[in-house]
């Protein structure tokens, strides 16, 4: 029997076994803080041909550095590039097919503890794949995981200059944004109920970034779900809404009663691709600017 088979059964065992273990308790994570990346430096030097991506930023990250066409298998809502669409769908946020991840016996998986089942990744973990962990927590970290990622598929070449892409852009907005006059910002993250953003989270560094402020940068948790009171006393002067899919209007209709808050007085509400804001991808440099934009608005009022 070829080493290759032999490597395949073991694995194959050790998932039977698995598998027969209660299902461990796994809590909501929506865009959480997770912890920091295995380095490259810290998974096998060899170069990684297959490749799979459990998560739509990942996939993301890896074409940006030229390795798309290595990536055998991804998940739900990986739709960008075009070309991610015709990648075969292992799962979503809801759980993993983890025998056809034996099945394909990847060199590489590129997780996300924030996106994926905590119980998934341990099943994967004990069956000896190699596991880079991706959650970049601002833009600037979007460069380095391309350098990381570059050096685990041999693209270093290719992964320096899309990181230096992204460096050069996140400067260029810092720089145009660093004098202007602080704005205060609510960030909708969801309508029902109130949701946004806290402190130490990817959003509220975007909105930093443009010289915005969270007004809800206070808060104890990253997520916290609050009152319409708690916001009118905070007193934005722009909302800024992610939409994803469905009706926009829907998203935003509860404010046109509220004009006590400043952002609706002065109609300072926007509604942004929810895409370009939360994939941790190069094309988050797009949602910064747009969040920019959005807070200039406000400033020429």
């Amino acid at each position: 029997m070829s080493s290759i088979l032999k490597k395949f059964f073991i694995r194959l065992s050790a998932l039977k076994a698995f598998l027969l273990l209660p299902a461990f308790s796994i809590a909501l994570a929506v865009l959480v803080s997770a912890p920091l990346n295995i380095s490259a430096t810290e998974v096998q030097s060899k170069h990684k041909q297959k490749i799979i991506a459990l998560s739509p930023h990942a996939v993301e990250l890896l074409f940006a550095i030229g390795a798309g066409d290595r990536v055998v298998a991804t998940v739900e809502y990986a739709d960008f590039p075009e070309a991610a669409l015709t990648i075969p769908r292992i799962g979503n946020y809801n759980g993993l097919q983890i025998e056809k991840i034996v099945e394909l016996q990847p060199d590489l998986i590129v997780a996300w503890h924030s996106g994926n089942k905590g119980n998934d990744l341990k099943k994967i973990e004990s069956l000896g794949f190699e596991i880079f962990y991706s959650h970049p927590q601002n833009i600037e970290q979007i460069s380095l995981e391309l350098i990381e990622l570059g050096k685990l598929t041999n693209l270093e070449s290719n992964a320096a200059i899309a990181a230096e892409n992204v460096r050069i852009q996140h400067q260029k907005i810092l720089l145009n944004n660093v004098t202007k006059p602080r704005i205060k910002v609510f960030y909708q993250l969801w309508h029902d109920p109130l949701r946004t953003i806290g402190p130490d989270t990817w959003i509220n560094s975007l909105i930093e970034d443009c010289n915005g402020e969270n007004v809800f940068n206070d808060s104890s948790t990253g997520y916290p779900v609050v009152s319409l009171e708690n916001i009118i006393v905070k007193k934005p002067e722009v909302i800024i809404v992610p939409h994803h899919s469905g009706s926009k209007e829907s998203k935003v209709k509860h404010w046109q009663n509220w004009d006590i808050i400043p952002a609706v007085k002065n109609n300072q509400i926007s509604v942004i691709n929810g895409d370009l804001l939360h994939r941790l991808s190069p094309r988050a440099i797009q949602g910064l600017e747009k969040i920019c934009a959005a807070i200039d608005s406000t400033r020429s009022k």
